[in-house]
């Protein structure tokens, strides 16, 4: 049996390396993380067995062959029993590990394909657990709404308000401060106007004289956020956090972007009191287990999801039905459900 390492920036190329060198009778017999020159890289130690020797000619190769066989002779029973040993172990290797791999090729990160493996159930038992264990997301009156460029955060910030002025019969004020992208004023006002929802724009210094004030005249205060980036930057969002305590934060995340791309934003942000995730781009997205870094213990739940471009019907608040449907979009045949 041959045994090798194939290491690369990520699980993906490194199962792909396995392929191409072992081909698909490959057996992973573990995987992980490993640093290389300070760098993060993905490793998978693979096996597969040997094809079978040439037959040699030659006298001494043959009167080797001859010393090898009478002192194996002595031995056939351990031999036998090494034979079993390690056709049992194979078959759990492949056993365990071929749904692991099955799961990473879909996109699902290896901690949460290790779990999924493990569990006894099927998927939707296992989201709702994971789901649950989240508990009960709280909604604090001042939200303010962070993301990257391109994700609707700014139109998923009006949805929302509007969810909460029209379903819970509440009053609710958004506040602009972002004074860098181009064309953000207009695009508040346009919104504002449209679903009748006050819009104050102010910086961070008027707003540590006159948030008593706001909140003494609206039940939400929805503050809108530059996107993140070179101008608007973790440091900045931590400096406001610690000028005004009382401020929490929904984190606005596009659901076609690739999870590796998404933990990188998370671990930015982490720090920050993250209440909950307001997805977007839910119409866009095709197969759920992508989107399975919702369920690990860290990240925060997903309290609303965007699911279209019509202002405001096209917003949804999260429950486990519909978390169940967004997750299990598109799966079929790798696990029960």
């Amino acid at each position: 049996m041959r045994i090798k390492k194939f290491r690369a920036k990520n699980m993906f190329e490194a199962l792909r390396k396995v392929k191409e060198e072992f081909g698909e009778e490959a057996v992973i017999i573990d995987s992980g993380k490993v640093k290389e020159d300070g760098k993060d890289l993905y490793e998978v130690v693979a096996a597969i067995e040997d094809k079978e020797m040439k037959i040699s000619t030659s006298e001494s190769d043959f009167n080797s062959a001859i010393v090898t066989a009478s002192q194996i002779s002595g031995n056939q029973d351990i031999l036998r029993e090494l034979q079993d040993i390690k056709e049992i172990l194979k078959k759990l290797l492949v056993n365990q590990d071929q749904g692991i791999i099955n799961l990473l090729r879909e996109g699902v990160p290896e901690d949460l394909a290790k779990e999924i493996n493990s569990f006894n159930g099927g998927l939707r038992d296992f989201i709702l657990n994971k789901w649950r264990k989240k508990g009960v997301n709280p909604i604090s009156r001042l939200q303010v709404f962070i993301g990257e460029a391109g994700v609707g955060k700014t139109t998923a910030l009006y949805k929302v308000a509007f969810w909460f002025k029209y379903y819970r019969k509440k009053k609710v004020a958004v506040i602009e401060t972002d004074n860098y992208k181009v064309g953000a004023r207009e695009q508040a006002q346009r919104l504002s106007k449209l679903l009748e929802i006050p819009l104050y724009q102010a910086d961070w210094d008027e707003l540590s004289r006159d948030i008593s004030t706001f909140l003494e005249n609206y039940d939400f205060i929805f503050f809108d956020t530059p996107n993140l980036g070179r101008r608007f930057s973790l440091q900045e969002l931590e400096e406001i956090y610690n000028l005004f305590p009382s401020l929490r934060f929904y984190w606005v995340a596009r659901t076609t972007d690739h999870w590796e791309h998404t933990f990188e934003i998370w671990e930015e942000l982490k720090a920050l009191p993250i209440e909950g995730l307001i997805l977007t781009f839910v119409d866009k997205y095709q197969k759920g287990y992508r989107l399975f870094w919702l369920l690990r213990d860290e990240i925060p739940p997903p309290v609303f999801i965007s699911n279209g471009d019509r202002i405001p019907e096209d917003i949804e608040k999260v429950t486990d039905d519909k978390l169940l449907e967004i997750l299990t979009r598109g799966i079929k045949d790798l696990r029960n459900l």
